[in-house]
Parts: structure tokens; C-alpha cells; sequence
């Protein structure tokens, strides 16, 4: 059976490539309106673009002559790449988030050097001296990241990522921040003990996310509760006046962590389903106001909390905190991010690179960085005496409409190509990149029960219940951005560890009384034998030297 389904499946895949190509590229010299038109695959899903076109598409045609036509993934991520690179025809234009570098390892892209030399204006004064940053093992550059700081100016308003507790439970308990995550669990245990019920759902005190790449929000639980800022992969400590990497995958802090989530399973106040749902069940779950808390980074569920913000009672949404375990120090803000490893690059089967080089050139103007983020003055943000940004109650209220933001406006499909930082400042020093981290809009956006919460812990921002990073890791942050070359031992090896991770971590959570102890020796016993996790670890360590060599080393 196996191999007539594999039969199939390269049937189906050579009648793609035999009927001409993955992709109904368009003319790139003439089409509708003169304008060149490029082909591009983004990896993230969106809907269809637009026939009539949005408002920030039509002035970036009108300010380029370039016209995009967009495909975006159903299904897996990883399955389609694989499909690309096996059909070896490529789009003008591609950005697979993390699946770039099995693109790059496939020669799916060219490289930008040259025509960063003759033509990027933009790209020069975006990356300046860090755009070594941007450099693959062999010295080129092949794609401009997602998103990447300008200068040195930094303004943020919302923490990054933590242990987030619904509002109706810090309200019961005085609003409290807990001295560790014991503390915090005993809380949450506590709270359902009074209220088992939620509009007639049990109560839960615990979910986490497992769906497919966003598995992090589970797996990378002892990096953020031991007090990590983002590196992902690995914690990153500073040793003997270096950063060294060292892995967390089965170290005390993982123990400890799964115990404390066992512990909550065995109060039997453990969402176990969130093992098998996937991205939408996961939201629909914490849409229905059930559960007390979980690890993540806000970005993942922050639809759904502001969802809840705006209903009745308004105190079922969740504050992050800066709660780490017992015998940790709270450090999980970390720099603004450079995340090199995804982006959008040209490919090799564009028939105009050059044309496509200065389209993205443009994305990376300020002048577009500004209409992408804040739309355009007078419409939908204004400028005060002090050259501020800020919008009126009614601009506000329609860039808080998310329909209108993602696909009348057309936000969603340029926010994540060729972005400046969210939280960097404009060349004036003041304007904040996204009205998002301008003080005047953040306050102005603020609801009655989130400044109910801010009040009560005397803070002005989310952010500011969060220690502030240590700098001295901007030299090489994050380290989830060092990707591993496709296929390698190091791969191989990192692949075999996520998935004896996927298996015994809800094995520890899961344990029966008394056996949490022999599940951890059965899952260490497995680990163990996994081959090469020092070249892994080796091969993390030397690619962070040498980034923090070229920004400058120690």
C-alpha cells in the first residue's frame, strides 16, 4: 500500500512539473496596467489577495510598477517546500520562514551581494555595519530578513513572552506577582478549587500549545522558566566573560519544569487535550475563557485575548508575568531581534533579479516602513506640534479592526517582508516603528480592565513587568536564528531529540503518582543514545563566536 501511495504521489508530482510549472507565472515585462509583475510564495497562511487590490498594495504599485502576485501555503509548511524543491521551479519571490534553509541548501536562491552594491540604497541604511549578520557559511547574503532593528533607539510597550494568568485570578488573589512558578501553580490550583466551573466548562489551571512548529510554547518550557530570553534552541549563559551555549533539552530545569506541570495533571486541573489539538483548537480553547494560564509568546494568542478584553466579564484575558522557577533569575527580554534566518530572497529562476532587487530595495524604505505600520497621514494617523505620531479615537478604532487592517488595508501581506523592527524608532529618534510601541497610541488603545491591571501593579506597560535585557547579548541575538545546513549530522541529531522530546515530555506530565521519577530515567536512558549532540552543540557555539566576532567580539 505504502508504495503505491508513493507511486502516486511522484505521478501527481511529475504531471505538476510535465504540465509546465508549480507556478502560473505571470509576464514580468507587460501585464494589466504596464505593471511588471513578479511571482511570490510566502510561508505564512493568508487569504487570497485581494481582486480589487487594498489600499496599501495599490500605492506600493503606484510607487514601484510592480505588481506581486501571491501564493500562500495550505497545509504544512515543510510538505510544500519539499514539493518546490522537488518540482525545482520557483517562484520570483519566496520567504519559508523557517524552511529557508532547505531552500538555500537546494540553490533555490541567488545571491544579493552585487546587487546590494550597485542598488541598495535602502538595504545599506537598514543593515549598515551588522549586515554581515545576514551572511549563509559561504559569505553571501541571500534574503532580507522579516525583521531586522534600525539604530540604536528602542521602544516597547509588551513583554515578549512568560507565564500568562487570567485577570480574574490576579484580581482574587490581591494581585499578587508569585515569588516562583510553585507559587504561581499553587495559585492556579487554588482558583480552580473555588471556581471549578466556567460557564459550565470545568476549569482548567494549565494548557500549552503543541501544534506542529509552535510545539515551542511546551518544549522550550525550562529555557523560559529558568529565566531565558528567546534563544529558542538552547539557553545561551554568560561563562567566564563569554556566551556559551548549553542545551536544556534534559537538564534540571527540564525536570523540574514537567514535575511542576505533573503536578497540576495530578490535582487532575491539566488540559490534556492540548497534546492532540491543533493551532485552532488551541484558540478556540483558551476563546472559551476555561483556562487559567499557559507559556507562550503573546503574539501566538493575542486575537483571542483581545477577543475576550472586549466581552463580558472583561476579566477572562491573560497578563504575562515575570515568573521564573525557584533558585532562577528573571531575564526574558532579550535585545531586539534580528531574525536573519527567515526572510524574503530572489530565486534563481527570476527572470528579472534586478527589477525584483529594487522592489525589495523599496519595502525597505522608511517611507514604505512608515505606510505599512501607520498608514498615511491625515487618513489614518496624525503628527502633533513635537513631530509625535498618534491616531484620533476614530483612526484607532479602525486600525483595531482587524478584518479591515489584514485585507482592506492589506497590512497582512507586506507586515512580515523586509520589516524594520517593530520596536526600533524611526530616523527621527521618537516615532516608534509600530503605533504599537508609541506611548501616546498604546495608552490611547488601553481598555478600562487592562488599566485596572497596570494600576494595581503600578507599571505604565506591559513590558515594564519584565527585568530589562542584558545588552551585551545584541552580538549574536536570538540563537534560534543559526539554522542547521539540510540533511547534516547536527540536523539529524536535533531532529532525533525533538522527537524523544514530543514523545516523553506528555509521558512526564502524564505520570501516575510516584512514577514521574521513572519516566525521567526512561526518557534520559533514550536521550542518552542519541549520537552527536556535541557537534550539535559545537555547531551552535561556533556559529554564535563567530557572530559575536563580527559584531565586534568581546
Amino acid at each position: 500500500m505504502k508504495k503505491q501511495l508513493k507511486i502516486i504521489s511522484m505521478l501527481t508530482l511529475l504531471t505538476i512539473i510535465v504540465a509546465g510549472s508549480l507556478y502560473a507565472r505571470g509576464d514580468q515585462d507587460a501585464t494589466a496596467g504596464g505593471l511588471k509583475q513578479y511571482t511570490i510564495f510566502l510561508g505564512r497562511p493568508a487569504e487570497d489577495y485581494p481582486k480589487e487590490g487594498t489600499i496599501l498594495g495599490n500605492w506600493i504599485e503606484e510607487k514601484t510598477g510592480v505588481r506581486l502576485k501571491w501564493e500562500f501555503p495550505v497545509g504544512d509548511l515543510r510538505q510544500k517546500v519539499g514539493l518546490i524543491i522537488a518540482g525545482g521551479d520557483y517562484p520570483d519571490l519566496i520567504d519559508c520562514r523557517n524552511e529557508n534553509q532547505a531552500l538555500y541548501d537546494a540553490g533555490a536562491f541567488i545571491p544579493l551581494d552585487d546587487l546590494i552594491e550597485k542598488y541598495g540604497v535602502n538595504a545599506k541604511k537598514l543593515y549598515g555595519k551588522r549586515i554581515d549578520m545576514l551572511r549563509k557559511d559561504d559569505g553571501h547574503i541571500y534574503w532580507f530578513p522579516q525583521l531586522f532593528p534600525y539604530g540604536d533607539k528602542v521602544q516597547r510597550t509588551y513583554e515578549s513572552l512568560g507565564l500568562y494568568v487570567q485577570k480574574r485570578v490576579l484580581k482574587e488573589f490581591g494581585w499578587p506577582i508569585p515569588k516562583n512558578l510553585n507559587e504561581a501553580f499553587d495559585m492556579l490550583i487554588e482558583y480552580c478549587k473555588r471556581h471549578p466551573e466556567t460557564d459550565g466548562n470545568k476549569t482548567y489551571a494549565y494548557t500549552a500549545l503543541t501544534a506542529g512548529w509552535r510545539e515551542f510554547a511546551l518544549t522550550n518550557a525550562p529555557h523560559v522558566f529558568s529565566g531565558h530570553p528567546n534563544d529558542g534552541v538552547a539557553d545561551v549563559d554568560w561563562v567566564g566573560g563569554k556566551w556559551k551555549v548549553l542545551p536544556y533539552w534534559a537538564n534540571e530545569a527540564a525536570y523540574k519544569v514537567y514535575k511542576l506541570y505533573n503536578k497540576i495533571h495530578l490535582a487532575g486541573l491539566y488540559d490534556t487535550e492540548s497534546f492532540v489539538m491543533d493551532y485552532d483548537q488551541y484558540l478556540a480553547k483558551l476563546a472559551s475563557g476555561s483556562i487559567l494560564a499557559f507559556c507562550d509568546q503573546h503574539w501566538q494568542f493575542e486575537r483571542v485575548r483581545n477577543l475576550l478584553r472586549d466581552q463580558e466579564p472583561k476579566d477572562r484575558w491573560w497578563v504575562g508575568l515575570p515568573v521564573v522557577m525557584e533558585g532562577y533569575k528573571e531575564n526574558l527580554e532579550g535585545p531586539l531581534d534580528a531574525q536573519v534566518s527567515e526572510g524574503v530572497g530572489i530565486t534563481v529562476d527570476c527572470k528579472d533579479p534586478v527589477g525584483a532587487f529594487k522592489y525589495l530595495d523599496f519595502l525597505l524604505s522608511e517611507e514604505c516602513q512608515i505606510a505599512k505600520q501607520w498608514g498615511f497621514q491625515g487618513t489614518d494617523f496624525e503628527i502633533d506640534e513635537n513631530g509625535l505620531y498618534y491616531r484620533t479615537p476614530e483612526q484607532i478604532e479602525r486600525w483595531d479592526d482587524t478584518k479591515f487592517i489584514d485585507y482592506k488595508f492589506g497590512q497582512r501581506y507586506w507586515i512580515e517582508i523586509c520589516g524594520w523592527h517593530h520596536s526600533s524608532c524611526y530616523s527621527d529618534g521618537k516615532n516608534a516603528v509600530s503605533h504599537r510601541s508609541q506611548p501616546a497610541v498604546f495608552y490611547a488603545r488601553l481598555k478600562d480592565t487592562e488599566k485596572e491591571v497596570l494600576d494595581a501593579y503600578g507599571k505604565k506597560t506591559w513590558y515594564d513587568f519584565f527585568n530589562p535585557p542584558d545588552m551585551r547579548r545584541a552580538k549574536y541575538f536570538p540563537l534560534w536564528t543559526i539554522k542547521l545546513p539540510t540533511g547534516g549530522v547536527e540536523d539529524i541529531c536535533l531532529k532525533r531529540i525533538e522527537e524523544i522530546r514530543r514523545k516523553y515530555i506528555p509521558l512526564l506530565i502524564m505520570a501516575e503518582p510516584g512514577k514521574y521519577d521513572a519516566v525521567w530515567k526512561e526518557f534520559l536512558d533514550v536521550f542518552n543514545k542519541i549520537p552527536d549532540k556535541e557537534k550539535l552543540v559545537a555547531y551552535y557555539q561556533k556559529n554564535l563566536d563567530d557572530r559575536v566576532e563580527m559584531s565586534g567580539g568581546y
